[in-house]
Parts: structure tokens; C-alpha cells; sequence
């Protein structure tokens, strides 16, 4: 388990430097008010459903699963390794995160508990969409995944801004969040986050049964 672990980090580091690299420069921009944080801590997020794909499609060029599915650790092992690796990067993404806001609230003043609330919220959305993705690379590969990656973010999009624009849907409501004190942002973030993890494991037992009877 160890070992694919960290199989699966070397596959990564190149991302995982760029995103260190990055990650002052763009606390930076958010201490001058160049970029708004919301924006940091959803482009880190989005990082985390993109990274699933590129792990699969690195493990294809390599014909890495027709070996891995045969190890004597059996499937389901090899499964829960790619589980083990999404959920270490959500928890990096969400320590960044909490550092970038730590930072932002001794220079700034920002309030961190909204800051909080804010990446539960964010950590929530990227593991939900990992936890559909994960499924599809492993029934159909990681390029169909990346379609459905797609067809997840634009979508909902288009269907809400068609709703919104045709008066349809009112998003009034949104503006109420604004009224919650920080604690009670935090209080709703964490059950997002406690279901984005139950979502996760829903979709470790749905790719588990995939990979186990899918011929390699």
C-alpha cells in the first residue's frame, strides 16, 4: 500500500512542485488585492479533480494497471491506494489553504473562520467530482473521464445561468450567507465536507466492484 502511495506521489511531483511554487506568489497577490483568495482556494481545488485523470493516463501510457490489477495485494488494494492518494491531496490543498488564510489574517485582519467555512465548502466540491470521476477512469479510462470532467463543471453552469437569466431561478438567496456569523458558515462547511467524504466512499465501493470484474 506504502509503495503505491508512493508510486502514485513521484507520478505527481511535478505538479506538486509547481503548486508550492505558486501558492506564496499567489498569497501574495491576494494580500495586495490583485486576486481574490475565493479564487486561490477554488483554483487549488480544481487541481485536485484534475489530478486523478493525469495519474490514469500516466498509468495507461505505462500499461500500469494490467501489472498493478495482478499484484498478490489483490484489486481492491490497488484501489484504495488512488482513494489514500485523492484524500491526501484534498488534506494538503485544505492545510495550503488554511495557511494562505492564516497569513492573510495576520497581515490583514481577514476572518479566518469564514475563510474556513469557505475551503470545507471548496474541498467538499472537489471531492465530490474526484468521487465521480475515479468510477469512470476505471470503467472506461481517464480520456472518457475527462469528458465527463467537462460535462460536470459546464453543465450545471449553463443550466443555472439559462435559469437565472430566463427568471426562472432566483439567486437572491445566495446573498443570506452573507448574514450567517462565521461560526455558522463553519458549522454548514463541515457537514458539506463530512458529506463530500461519504460521497468518496461511495465511490471507492462502486470503483472497487469495476475494478474487480474488468479484465485487464
Amino acid at each position: 500500500m506504502t509503495g503505491l502511495l508512493y508510486k502514485d506521489i513521484l507520478v505527481m511531483r511535478a505538479t506538486f512542485i509547481i503548486q508550492a511554487v505558486i501558492m506564496p506568489f499567489y498569497i501574495v497577490l491576494a494580500y495586495f488585492d490583485i486576486l481574490n483568495f475565493v479564487f486561490i482556494i477554488t483554483y487549488f481545488n480544481t487541481m485536485l479533480m484534475v489530478m486523478p485523470l493525469s495519474a490514469f493516463a500516466l498509468d495507461g501510457q505505462a500499461k500500469w494497471d494490467r501489472y498493478a490489477m495482478s499484484l498478490p495485494m489483490g484489486r481492491r488494494a490497488v484501489v484504495r491506494a488512488r482513494y489514500l492518494f485523492i484524500l491526501i491531496l484534498a488534506l494538503s490543498n485544505f492545510a495550503l489553504g488554511l495557511s494562505g488564510s492564516a497569513a492573510l489574517w495576520g497581515f490583514q485582519g481577514e476572518d479566518i473562520l469564514k475563510a474556513l467555512g469557505l475551503l470545507m465548502a471548496s474541498s467538499t466540491l472537489g471531492l465530490l467530482v474526484s468521487g465521480v470521476l475515479l468510477p469512470i477512469s476505471y470503467q472506461s479510462g481517464a480520456e472518457r473521464a475527462r469528458i465527463a470532467l467537462y460535462a460536470i463543471l459546464l453543465i450545471p453552469f449553463f443550466a443555472i445561468l439559462l435559469l437565472y437569466t430566463s427568471g426562472i431561478l432566483d439567486l437572491s438567496v445566495l446573498n443570506s450567507l452573507d448574514s450567517l456569523s462565521a461560526a455558522a458558515l463553519v458549522g454548514r462547511g463541515a457537514l458539506l465536507l463530512l458529506g463530500g467524504l461519504a460521497a468518496m466512499l461511495a465511490s471507492y465501493l462502486v470503483s472497487c466492484r469495476i475494478a474487480a470484474a474488468k479484465e485487464y
